[in-house]
């Protein structure tokens, strides 16, 4: 790779030359008389200026040039009347595309032709890239790819025109635009992020909305017409879904130059009208073509009844002027699309169809699509195949997704196979003869046919779901793939144009819930809405034969198991009995690990992305002592990033396990931003390296441990100090509890609160004041601007309708009689607070749900925030105070005097503390962390050393009330002697963790790596705000 300097003297030698040839040599005049000069004429001085910037034009994982087509090859599509026509360049990064160039005659002005503006608009806006290019070398202009493209805008819209004259002066902009390492490390992306955009919806938004709207007229259209035929819910969703699937599956085709172009408009144009042709076509002429996979036969499709100007309406949306270019939209796209609108079930309501989120998906608002680099990321991590070396050992790979949703795992898996079977055949001339079907030679290069890909799924894909809509889409993504390509050229050498060319891909992928597997546990209707699946005895081959599956990949469902228990309680009772893993509140890709592993061969491998939210949990114990006394866990890689699926927050983890016992965990750490994580990805090797990875070796953990690998040394002394010390919840009579639950936070919370002759007034959350009497009032205290030893006072007075500090109610009758001005307000808002919360009965009805912790109003306590980024506390006494429900927790002792209470404190608010409280607490979105009850027990504390009377207590309580004093002297400083008045508390602070080191007795080492990690914000800064 050239140097930058090295690349724009390389350029001005090339523009030198072609000034020569082009300006000054017989070509000029040919210009002068009108004579263009041809598009491969300048594709020769495109080479050259893209062999500067480091692409090299003849490797087709990084340029695949399209070929002019000529002999048999253009008679064969100008037959079918198509105008194939993609850019001339796809520039690439191995299989992803990074940016289109297109190649013009001299002849074309690009500053103002609006057409082949738009179709390379279209083109980069159909693979969802931020910018492409068109040049005749005279000019080179770059179009901003990111909104909607549409054939009315002017050429030079959202472009960027450079003409040759300006190459040099502007090297900056053709460096950033075309440098081969910054394009393949996504700078693009980086650049026109932080660009406006004029326009709106991506490829992935615009198409699924177009599909989600077609989906419920065509639905529609079925019920209203097939009354005698489509007789459930389930029904309809499957026809209409096949509809779909089978016409978007041949426009695919269409663009790639395998079926006539617009064919399926010609049927729409046709008197018999879309529908006929098109069934009658799925039933005889497609199904001699591609056979069952996607064309099965079916009676009742051929029965069902569509009205044509429904369908028509979806079909003009696939071409122009509609910007959508099929050729170059991914198959994982495609499948990524489907992803996210199969999280909808058709329902019928009230005589119309609507998309209903799933019962399941309620809570994350739909399902959402895995990115194609985190799923090529976890099938490299887990599927390792750089051992094999014929095509028979390539076969005896058996893979499982599952739960398959669109296949976007299969279709990874399936690359992997791929190049695998490439470089078998490419390697051997013994297997290519052996197996003379599978591949065939394309300008020098090895390329499998319909048959060696074909070989691939049958041989070694298998796919489970529990959905009939994600099972057909499958289907359609591994037709794609069988199907995929960029080069025409090689339709007839691979076999495209032979009969059943997709025979059989479609043979091991089963319907079935992949958890249940008996039939006798279930009556006829819980079979059917069930859907157990005996994996065995569906997949015996692959058990006889291999003992199992080779490799299984997936991303298992995020939903509570307690969710069934209402919505499926037969399933959820299947469940608690048959996994040992089970737990309420544990998701259900707990049990698809436990079931997963099950079904691996003996020396077989599982990959998936998991939330690790139960790696630390009390409610992931069980989990945890599954993989842990199994030894199971082989390789983990967690993620600091919270952004990586699409509109959500998530904390996961990719986690590759075995049926080996395991001594070592192999752990890696990425606190990588998401735009890094994707080009690391994107740019890994087959075997799953990428730059900057490096893996520890860890050693497994055992019983129920929890998963901190992030914090392995820390853990370390976590557990050496637990082990000498003891931990929070063995000190002597200490207690960790939360605050109280209203009945309706909004109506029952009243800030800005003032008293005046036994009546307050205040303000509820939605800012409307209240009157009420004081006596029904407590103090509450919010999780806001927390810092050590803060002098707190309340952030709002909950409205409470009981006595004193109890959970003995005043009864809405009592209410009404001694509390007049707060049952005016209860009885006016009575619906209100009825529609946010569940309520109890009758004279009951205003009391809280859960009535938690009310006696511990007046008690002692040190105050911690439960979502910090670092542990924070306070002691208060005798100052009556509840906390918000979950929000704030706090700790008491009924057998510490007041001076242990603050020994305590100054403790908790320690470094030592904070950095082992982050050890084992679960790490929350902006670097923040969650300390209730079950991640502050744990951590260790040296609970005999502080006594009343001790040396140690007694320091510490000089200090805290050192600390306490200079605070109180800083807030309330100018600010010049605020400076001075800090430094003293930063000595402070720094004494603080002193003995507090001396008190855990640290090693040297030991304090090196907990002031290593040390705390997130400065202890000042907290009472600034920070």
């Amino acid at each position: 790779m050239l140097s930058k300097a090295e690349m724009q003297s390389k350029l001005f030698d090339l523009i030198q030359n072609y000034k020569k040839l082009i300006r000054i040599s017989k070509y000029a005049d040919d210009l002068r008389a009108n004579k263009s000069i041809s598009e491969e004429t300048i594709r020769v001085w495109l080479n050259e200026l893209l062999a500067i910037f480091g692409w090299d034009v003849k490797d087709t994982a990084h340029v695949l040039q399209e070929y002019v087509l000529r002999g048999d090859e253009h008679y064969r599509l100008k037959e079918i009347n198509s105008t194939h026509r993609r850019p001339d360049y796809i520039l690439k990064n191995g299989t992803n595309i990074k940016a289109f160039l297109d190649a013009k005659a001299l002849s074309i002005d690009l500053s103002k032709d609006t057409s082949a503006a738009f179709q390379i608009r279209s083109y980069g806006w159909s693979a969802q890239l931020p910018c492409s290019f068109i040049s005749n070398f005279e000019q080179f202009v770059i179009f901003d790819t990111r909104t909607l493209p549409l054939p009315t805008q002017p050429a030079n819209y959202g472009a960027i025109i450079l003409t040759v004259d300006e190459y040099i002066e502007k090297f900056d902009v053709l460096y950033e635009h075309l440098c081969f390492d910054l394009i393949c490390n996504n700078h693009l992306s980086d650049i026109y992020a932080s660009r406006a955009i004029e326009g709106k919806m991506r490829i992935d938004e615009n198409f699924s909305s177009v599909l989600s709207e077609f989906r419920i007229k065509i639905a529609e259209d079925l019920l209203n017409n097939n009354a005698e035929i489509i007789n459930s819910q389930g029904q309809l969703n499957y026809y209409t879904q096949i509809i779909l699937d089978r016409i978007i599956f041949i426009r695919v085709c269409e663009s790639k130059g395998i079926e006539e172009l617009e064919k399926l408009k010609k049927y729409s144009n046709s008197k018999k009208g879309f529908w006929e042709m098109f069934r009658n076509s799925c039933y005889i002429e497609f199904y001699k073509h591609y056979d069952g996979a996607m064309f099965s036969h079916d009676s009742t499709f051929q029965s069902l009844k569509v009205k044509d100007n429904v369908i028509n309406e979806f079909i003009e949306h696939l071409y122009y002027p509609y910007p959508y270019r099929f050729d170059v939209i991914s198959v994982k796209a495609i499948a990524n699309i489907y992803e996210e609108f199969l999280g909808k079930s058709l329902e019928v309501q009230s005589g119309r169809v609507a998309a209903v989120t799933k019962e399941e998906y309620v809570k994350t608002n739909g399902a959402v699509c895995t990115p194609e680099h985190i799923v090529d990321m976890i099938c490299k991590q887990t599927i390792s195949i750089e051992n094999i070396e014929t095509v028979d050992q390539l076969f005896q790979v058996k893979i499982l997704e599952p739960c398959c949703g669109s296949g976007v795992f299969l279709i990874s898996c399936y690359e992997i196979l791929a190049e695998k079977l490439v470089q078998i055949l490419s390697n051997s001339n013994e297997e290519v003869n052996k197996y003379s079907s599978f591949s065939t030679l394309i300008n020098g290069n090895r390329t499998l046919t319909i048959d060696g890909r074909r070989a691939i799924v049958t041989n070694c894909l298998y796919g489970i779901d529990y959905d009939e809509s994600a099972i057909e889409v499958t289907k359609m993504s591994l037709a794609l793939k069988i199907v995929d390509g960029n080069n025409p050229l090689a339709w007839k050498d691979i076999g495209v144009y032979g009969e059943k060319i997709l025979q059989d891909v479609s043979r091991n992928i089963r319907l079935g819930n992949t958890l249940v597997w008996e039939f006798e546990c279930f009556l006829g209707e819980q079979i059917e809405a069930l859907k157990p699946l005996d994996i065995r005895k569906e997949f015996e081959d692959v058990f006889s034969s291999q003992g199992g599956f080779t490799y299984i990949v997936g991303n298992p469902p995020y939903v509570e198991t307690k969710h069934y228990k209402s919505a499926q309680p037969a399933m959820h009772l299947y469940l608690k009995h048959k996994y040992n893993s089970f737990e309420g509140k544990a998701d259900l890709a707990v049990l698809f690990i436990e079931r997963c592993l099950q079904l691996l061969a003996p020396d077989g491998f599982l990959g998936m992305i998991v939330q690790r939210r139960w790696f630390k949990t009390n409610y992931g114990k069980t989990a945890r002592k599954v993989i842990n006394h199994g030894g199971y866990l082989y390789k983990l890689i967690d993620f600091k990033a919270t952004d990586i699926f699409k509109g959500r927050i998530t904390y996961v983890s990719i986690m590759i396990l075995n049926k080996k016992h395991n001594d070592n965990v192999m752990y890696y750490y990425n606190d990588d931003e998401v735009a890094t994580i994707r080009t690391l990805f994107e740019n890994s090797h087959l075997d799953g390296s990428f730059e900057g990875c490096k893996f520890q070796c860890i050693p497994s953990k055992h019983g129920d441990d929890t998963w901190a690998f992030e914090s392995y040394i820390i853990e370390i002394i976590k557990d050496r100090l637990s082990k000498k010390w003891g931990i929070l919840r063995d000190y002597p009579g200490m207690k960790v509890k939360d605050g109280i639950q209203a009945l309706c936070k909004k109506m029952y919370h009243l800030t800005n609160v003032t008293f005046c002759n036994a009546v307050a007034t205040g303000y509820n959350g939605f800012g409307e004041k209240v009157f009420v009497e004081a006596s029904v009032l407590r103090a509450v205290i919010y999780n806001r601007v927390f810092y050590p030893f803060k002098d707190v006072q309340p952030d709002a007075y909950s409205i409470f309708p009981y006595y004193g500090a109890s959970a003995d109610a005043i009864t809405y009758d009592v209410v009404e009689k001694e509390f007049p001005l707060l049952y005016n307000y209860l009885s006016e808002n009575e619906d209100r607070i009825k529609n946010f919360v569940d309520c109890r009965d009758g004279n009951m009805w205003h009391t809280f749900t859960r009535e938690q912790n009310h006696a511990l109003y007046n008690v002692n306590k040190i105050i911690v925030p439960m979502t910090a980024k670092d542990t924070i506390a306070t002691y208060i006494e005798n100052q009556g105070l509840y906390m918000d429900n979950a929000n704030v927790w706090f700790i008491y002792s009924d057998r510490a005097t007041s001076d242990e209470m603050k020994a305590l404190t100054c403790v908790i608010n320690s470094t030592v503390f904070s950095v082992l409280g982050k050890a084992g607490a679960n790490p929350q979105s902006g670097d923040y962390y969650k300390f209730n009850k079950q991640f502050l027990t744990p951590i260790p504390v040296p609970a005999f050393k502080l006594v009343r009377g001790g040396q140690d207590v007694r320091l510490l309580v000089q200090l805290y009330e050192q600390i306490v004093d200079l605070q109180h002297r800083y807030l309330v400083a100018a600010p010049l002697n605020k400076d001075v008045i800090s430094r003293a508390i930063d000595a402070k602070w720094r004494q603080l963790d002193e003995v507090c080191n001396i008190l855990y007795e640290l090693t040297d080492d030991e304090i090196s790596s907990v002031m290593a990690i040390g705390r997130a914000v400065d202890r000042i800064a907290l009472m600034n705000g920070v």
